[in-house]
């Protein structure tokens, strides 16, 4: 195969949902196949490439005949999110964002095949926070942007070029511009009637608007609340690590301290009895 030759393999759907690699990231991987060879697998389901992209246009790129294994196993889904979520530098928003658009496509190609429902359990919120590995209202957000939000701003939000909570504030509705009081002409009894049954039917959808706007709005501030808490604890965490290392640091320092302190009274103990000695033979050969 060379570098001429077309990739004869597309990528599936669930491939799809991963960010491929940076430039950097890119090259250091074909530095490391040049010099250590293919060590993983390419899996592949129905013809396309279910995990292993980036491995395999690294390996087209070199020359080099790569090793496709096809995926045997019945839940697709779980293996490729196994296989990638937490080896990946992703955040909070993407890996929510990657399991709800992955378990949505698992959803979609389980209907009216029972058996592929049966390996779908990540049915519910708190599942699929589990899986992706953030709290339960950022996963709830991210479910709402693979609902209600188009293709394209769901994959801004899984390569990372959105984040969550700005693609949420792009897909929640407009508050329209308040309409300006008119002076009502002189009309009929049953057009006064109309017109005021319309303008019942536009209060009401006002309303209606206001209240998903507040929803939304209510929905952006717990689900920030939860990502600067995620962030607070994250930050602890190292905080703590930090700290033990320097205690450790600290007792190793005072251990040394103390050694160095049992050498120095050694030291002088011994300096004191060979004081006391050469004092005792000058007082026994006096001059």
């Amino acid at each position: 195969m060379n570098n001429n030759q077309p990739i004869p393999y597309e990528l599936h759907p669930l491939c799809t949902y991963f960010p491929r690699m940076g430039t950097t990231d890119f090259d250091a991987l074909k530095v490391d196949i040049q010099s250590n060879g293919q060590t993983h697998p390419i899996y592949t389901l129905d013809g396309m490439i279910l995990d292993g992209g980036n491995r395999y246009r690294a390996l087209c790129e070199l020359g080099m005949e790569p090793v496709v294994i096809e995926y045997t196993g019945t839940n697709p889904t779980q293996f490729i999110l196994s296989s990638n979520l937490h080896r990946r530098h992703l955040t909070q928003g993407q890996s929510a964002a990657i399991v709800s658009a992955s378990q949505n496509w698992a959803t979609a190609q389980a209907e009216g095949n029972l058996q592929l429902r049966m390996v779908t359990p990540s049915d519910t919120a708190a599942s699929r926070a589990k899986l992706s590995g953030v709290g339960q209202r950022t996963q709830q957000m991210a479910d709402k942007l693979v609902k209600e939000a188009s293709e394209e701003l769901i994959m801004e939000v899984i390569d990372g070029k959105k984040s969550l909570i700005t693609a949420l504030k792009e897909i929640a509705p407009e508050k329209p511009e308040a309409a300006k009081p008119q002076t009502a002409p002189v009309i009929e009894e049953e057009q006064e009637e109309s017109g005021e049954e319309q303008n019942d039917i536009v209060n009401e959808q006002q309303s209606i608007i206001e209240a998903l706007q507040a929803e939304n709005a209510a929905m952006l501030k717990v689900f920030e609340a939860d990502d600067r808490v995620s962030a607070s604890i994250e930050e602890v965490s190292k905080l703590t690590e930090v700290n033990r290392v320097l205690n450790s640091r600290f007792n190793d320092l005072m251990a040394e301290k103390t050694e160095a302190i049992k050498v120095a009274n050694y030291w002088e103990n011994k300096f004191l009895q060979l004081e006391t000695e050469l004092k005792k033979q000058s007082n026994l050969n006096p001059q």
